[in-house]
């Protein structure tokens, strides 16, 4: 993804430097505040549509050679003007059609029509007699697009990825048609774009969700708006290259001590792989120390399979935790710098063991089974805090708030942060919140659909927390979604999306770490 780099959020990093973080926006803000500039500055936004036309031609006339055959789909709305003029620009070097499924209506679609010419105008009639182009420019609707498109929008849609499958590329203008802006959700049709073009700033919707598989390529374009105009946005992307600053080196004159000992309150009868795969990674992942507080039974399991992890064995019942076990635990507790609770733990486990974790003080991963049981146990919310990290997938966020729609990732991180913890809502993009605005971590891939791997990015997550560091634990947070997901993304190389398991994700930590 390329983006515009006028307008970003700035952070203070571990190492005292300035992190540069990528903006996000969603429709809703972006309109409210494009509004308020045009009424406030006197700048028209015609001036300003011209710009986003400008920037949506030159991409397409990078990558489509000149005489080629363009189509133009546009809508009634602001997004068919962008598309119209963008029709203007590129007549004088391509082939163009437009395709008006009705007249425009907003103020300046209609100008931009007007000042069409030498450009041939159909109607929908006439789509079935146009050849595949060599590209598409599609801009149907916009970024407030919440309903899957009727007729006949829905059939150019149609055509527009028919073609696209025999060779067009497709070029979008600000978002997809059919995606919505907001929670990512394709709806049916949808265009799936070669590269997206949009308008100032990234649109939360394009990063989450299907809109990582429909918008191709994203390019963030300046169109003039100056950024006392629209910042704070409200929402962050993080990409690779801002981890380095939140994970600087080691210094060289340091013992397994000052790195961190993390206790890992995991597994159960039949389940010590989540154990063992959530230990494995918090090793991966720096920790000086890690201590396994598992049932008794899977102790020589876990000493087997990971050997650098110490063993505080538990009582059991019905191969999980038993309330007689939370004497042991709550020693095992004191001295330790952060506690992961949940993996492989079995909704069999005693509540007592969550509740010991929860009053310890310590930064926490609360996660799987864990998560499970504190929606059990609805008075146990009360003990959460944001050193508290939840980490729900999100059938385990609509467990935790019964009625909780999922579909809009940020808005359910929301309310999982106003239970009191910081969240890491987990999806194809996961969504971090603590105690200021959300951030996005898009790294990953289908490969790491796979039972496991939450449990190596509580264990990463784990580590971090454990660490001697000024990061916040939503820092923290995104920070290890971040090289969970990179690391998948390497083993996914390596092994193919349907060959790859969650613990080939282990074995490319070490590429993605940063330090």
């Amino acid at each position: 993804m390329c983006y515009n780099i006028k307008n970003r959020a700035t952070f203070q990093s571990e190492s005292e430097e300035v992190v540069v973080l990528k903006p996000l926006i969603s429709p809703a803000a972006m309109l409210e505040r494009e509004r308020n500039y045009f009424q406030t500055s006197g700048v028209k936004s015609i001036d300003a549509m011209e710009r986003a036309a400008r920037a949506l031609a030159d991409a397409v006339s990078a990558a489509v050679p000149a005489g080629s055959a363009i189509h133009l789909a546009c809508g009634t709305g602001s997004n068919g003007g962008d598309g119209l003029a963008c029709a203007r620009l590129l007549s004088g070097r391509y082939r163009c059609t437009v395709l008006l499924p009705e007249p425009p209506r907003s103020p300046d679609a209609v100008a931009n029509l007007a000042r069409l010419e030498r450009v041939p105008v159909l109607s929908m009639q006439e789509l079935p007699n146009l050849p595949v182009p060599a590209a598409w420019v599609d801009a149907l609707f916009g970024t407030g697009l919440s309903r899957p498109p009727r007729e006949p929008w829905a059939a150019l849609i149609r055509r527009i990825n028919a073609d696209r499958d025999h060779g067009a590329k497709v070029f979008s203008a600000d978002i997809p048609s059919g995606l919505n802006g907001a929670t990512g959700q394709a709806y049916h049709p949808c265009v799936r774009a070669d590269k997206t073009v949009t308008f100032q700033y990234v649109k939360s919707g394009m990063v989450l969700a299907d809109g990582l598989d429909v918008c191709g390529e994203i390019a963030a374009a300046d169109i003039g708006f100056p950024p006392s105009a629209f910042e704070p946005t409200g929402c962050a992307l993080w990409e690779p290259s801002d981890l380095t600053m939140w994970v600087p080196p080691r210094r060289r004159n340091i013992h397994k001590g000052l790195c961190g000992h993390l206790l890992i309150v995991a597994g159960s009868f039949g389940m010590a792989g989540a154990a063992a795969l959530c230990a494995s990674a918090a090793l991966r992942s720096g920790a000086g120390l890690v201590t396994v507080a598992c049932v008794r039974s899977i102790v020589p399991i876990l000493q087997n399979l990971v050997p650098q992890a110490m063993c505080v064995p538990l009582e059991e019942r019905d191969g999980a935790i038993a309330p007689e076990a939370r004497p042991a635990l709550e020693s095992a507790l004191r001295g330790k710098n952060a506690v992961v609770i949940g993996c492989g733990l079995s909704r069999r486990a005693d509540p007592g063991a969550l509740e010991a974790v929860l009053d310890s003080g310590l930064p926490a991963v609360i996660d799987a089974d864990a998560l499970n049981l504190l929606s059990d146990q609805i008075g146990m919310m009360k003990r959460l805090g944001r050193h508290h990290v939840l980490t729900p997938h999100p059938g385990e966020a609509a467990r935790l708030i019964p009625g909780l729609d999922v579909s809009d990732p940020l808005a359910a991180a929301r309310r999982l942060n106003a239970l009191g913890a910081t969240v890491l809502l987990k999806g194809a993009s996961s969504v971090i919140i603590g105690d200021g605005e959300p951030a996005v971590s898009a790294s990953g891939c289908c490969g790491m659909a796979r039972g496991g791997s939450g449990d190596i990015l509580s264990g990463i997550l784990g580590a971090l927390l454990a660490d001697t560091s000024s990061r916040t634990p939503a820092v923290s947070a995104v920070c290890a979604s971040e090289i969970h997901g990179l690391a998948g993304e390497r083993a996914q190389r390596k092994y193919g999306s349907r060959a790859m398991n969650s613990k080939d994700i282990l074995e490319f930590l070490p590429e993605v770490f940063p330090g």
